[in-house]
């Protein structure tokens, strides 16, 4: 438990804080103290914690007398980890499995920016907007992987499968920031309902900093379905590579062909068994129909890169 009294932070046994001092409490599932026996010490018992843990499937926002509880989900590499925030009076909750860089990094800056614990709200910001910026790295990961697979089709590469998996990834990753977008929305608009003892929470005058996390959301979402529309880009590129590849093949084969028809014509012509024709005894006879086929070839083939159709 870290303890903020004053302008001192410290490293405390579980204990319910006192009037004046901040708690951050981040509990790992599996270790101890659970999160019943933190919300036993905090006097938050009240509360079904078998219904409040990590089980949930979707970001969404609940608010009771005296708590406001939040269930997130923050990239990790490439997972979306789940992360639980209970904040009440004097006090704040986080609850995730295993290690959670968020979780770590904030830990390690809180010494040198004490003011992030001032109050609840303050640090439940911090954690929503830190959130916010692991999207728009993610973002920033699919835009790359985006250009690697737009320069892989450019060379005649086939990525369909790539290209369907990355949007189904990415229709996944809408409804998430839907979720936190709306949120962050209810909590800058202060749409919830809690009890005089979480005063910090509902009472939000001058500025509020939840705007800040609503626009970050706002961004990356506008992000993603810029790239989802760029991917609608690039599955038609992908279609017309092949159809301009397929063009070239019956452009080759037609050409052979129409180079072949008049050549396969001498050759009939030639090569029919009368007795009358006069070109049976012509000197040379096979030489001059060679020549005069490679003279016919050779004409087409120059008529053709004329008309630029070669």
């Amino acid at each position: 438990m870290i303890l903020k009294d004053g302008s001192q932070l410290s490293l405390t046994a579980l204990s319910r804080p006192q009037s004046g001092q901040e708690a951050w409490i981040d509990v790992l599932v599996g270790a101890e103290p659970g999160l019943k026996e933190v919300m036993q010490t905090l006097g938050w018992d009240s509360l079904d914690v078998s219904k409040m843990g990590l089980g949930f499937d979707r970001a969404q926002l609940q608010s009771t007398q005296d708590l406001l509880i939040l269930n997130i989900f923050v990239p990790e590499g490439d997972a979306l980890n789940p992360l639980a925030v209970f904040v009440g009076p004097n006090a704040l909750v986080t609850q995730h499995t295993g290690v959670l860089s968020l979780i770590d990094n904030l830990k390690q800056d809180l010494p040198q920016k004490v003011d992030l614990l001032q109050s609840g709200r303050d640090l439940l910001y911090e954690i929503l907007q830190r959130t916010a910026d692991c999207y728009l790295e993610r973002m920033d990961q699919y835009e790359e992987q985006f250009d690697v697979l737009e320069e892989a089709i450019l060379n005649g590469g086939d990525r369909s499968r790539e290209v369907f998996a990355l949007r189904r990834t990415l229709h996944h990753l809408r409804g998430l920031l839907a979720d936190m977008r709306r949120i962050a929305a209810r909590l800058s608009r202060r749409q919830f309902s809690v009890g005089p003892n979480t005063a910090q929470i509902a009472d939000m005058s001058g500025t509020n900093i939840f705007v800040d996390v609503y626009d970050s959301f706002y961004h990356a979402m506008d992000n993603l379905d810029s790239l989802r529309d760029n991917l609608t880009g690039l599955v038609d590129l992908q279609l017309n590579q092949r159809s301009t590849r397929l063009n070239e093949v019956m452009k080759f084969l037609t050409i052979f062909s129409t180079i072949f028809l008049p050549l396969t014509f001498i050759t009939g012509f030639l090569g029919m068994n009368l007795k009358s024709m006069p070109e049976l005894t012509l000197p040379f006879g096979q030489e001059f129909t060679l020549l005069l086929m490679a003279v016919v070839g050779g004409t087409m083939l120059y008529i053709f890169k004329r008309r630029h159709w070669l």
